[in-house]
């Protein structure tokens, strides 16, 4: 196991928050300082994150869970889609056959609404 203690690893996350404070304070006043003359402001993190942003296409690797996470989607709402259509077309052909009763539709048509 590693020789750090409880109590250093909670002095070291305290400087870390407070770091992460002193930051987000700096960035908010220059963000909000009324007399700014451009419009950016050079946040090195902020440039990392749009410049992952932008080239994560070219670093995409298909993967079977890639594929497999759409055309998993992409079947459950067939699958969603035709047993609604199924569930719809047997109550339509029951009710015009005469087999359902008023109180069997108006349930049927409170469960859709709902």
């Amino acid at each position: 196991m590693s020789d750090v203690t409880t109590t250093e690893l909670k002095q070291r996350a305290a400087e870390r928050a407070a770091a992460r404070n002193s930051l987000k304070e700096a960035y908010q006043r220059i963000y909000n300082n009324p007399f700014r003359t451009n419009s950016q402001i050079y946040d090195p993190a902020v440039f990392r994150y749009e410049a992952a942003r932008a080239y994560a296409r070219e670093f995409f690797k298909m993967t079977p869970r890639s594929l497999a996470i759409p055309f998993g989607l992409a079947a459950f709402t067939v699958w969603l889609q035709t047993s609604i259509n199924n569930e719809k077309a047997t109550k339509e052909a029951s009710i015009q056959s005469g087999e359902s009763t008023y109180y069997e539709r108006a349930k049927w048509s409170a469960k859709t609404l709902y």
